[in-house]
């Protein structure tokens, strides 16, 4: 099994184009995959650049419904016009960031979903995309290591609710076809926090290993280079993954630089960051 990154907020070179959004390409089984489009059509150019055969991808998973992880969906369609999306249904939704008077949108899947039904999966709470690639929503719900945003809402009707992120989804991925020798876990902003998403998976397939882990983590604050979460919480975090002995954790986009160096001094070399143009190998 292959994942490389397609786009992130950095990159190993200056040749390799970065954004606010995130993007994996998967190469597993003989399928070819990606989970998150990023924010728009620079990662069309990151992939001619890596010679990955995007136009050969088949299924795209949509973690949530923000643009980081969905506007390159046009882009994608173009190029590989058969490509399915995969996302929860709660996904089909309005999330706007509520400042004051004003929201701004922060994702237009339910217009294409509108546009383009017959491209959609959509699923209530587990859903396999291809062999050995699930996904999955958060069945633990120990809210204690929920990273959520009181500024962020979901449109209904003529006002607004608070986004819980119960329209977040995360992907599971098995390397060989003996499922007992281990998975990666493989997330977006992972809001409904690291160590939950772990014990759902341990729920669904026992004590397995877990191999590694690719997520962003949402510790980011109002730039790269400042924390939005308290080190107290991190700290917490940190603690729990560490008491379910998983593999090194390799995080990215909106974890942020500050977060990642935070995060780093309380579980060391079990945490790595992966940029643009990176890949790891199962």
């Amino acid at each position: 099994m292959r994942l490389v990154m397609l786009i992130e907020n950095t990159a190993v070179s200056q040749k390799l184009l970065v954004e606010h959004g995130m993007s994996v390409f998967i190469e597993n089984g003989g399928n070819y995959s990606i989970f998150g489009t990023g924010a728009g059509s620079k990662l069309i150019n990151n992939a001619k650049r890596m010679k990955l055969p995007i136009e050969q991808i088949t299924a795209a998973a949509v973690p949530h419904n923000h643009y980081a992880y969905i506007g390159g969906l046009d882009s994608l369609w173009q190029v590989s016009p058969k490509m399915k999306v995969f996302a929860l249904r709660a996904a089909d939704c309005q999330p706007v960031r509520k400042n004051g008077l004003f929201s701004v949108p922060l994702g237009d899947l339910s217009d294409k979903i509108r546009k383009h039904r017959e491209r959609f999966v959509l699923f209530e709470s587990f859903q396999q995309v291809n062999e050995g690639f699930f996904l999955m929503r958060d069945e633990n719900c120990e809210k204690e290591f929920y990273v959520t945003d009181k500024n962020h809402k979901i449109r209904e009707g003529d006002g607004y609710v608070t986004d819980d992120m119960s329209q977040e989804c995360f992907g599971v991925l098995f390397p060989s076809q003996d499922r007992k020798k281990g998975c990666v876990i493989i997330g977006g902003c992972a809001h409904c926090g690291l160590p939950n998403m772990i014990k759902t998976v341990r729920k669904n397939w026992g004590e397995i290993p877990v191999l590694a882990i690719l997520t962003g983590l949402h510790f980011m604050g109002s730039s790269t280079k400042k924390l939005g979460v308290d080190p107290e919480f991190m700290s917490r975090t940190a603690e729990e993954i560490r008491k379910l002995n998983v593999g090194v954790v390799y995080t990215c986009h909106c974890t942020g630089l500050k977060g990642y160096e935070e995060l780093k001094i309380f579980m060391g070399n079990q945490l790595e960051y992966l940029q643009t143009g990176e890949e790891l190998n199962f």
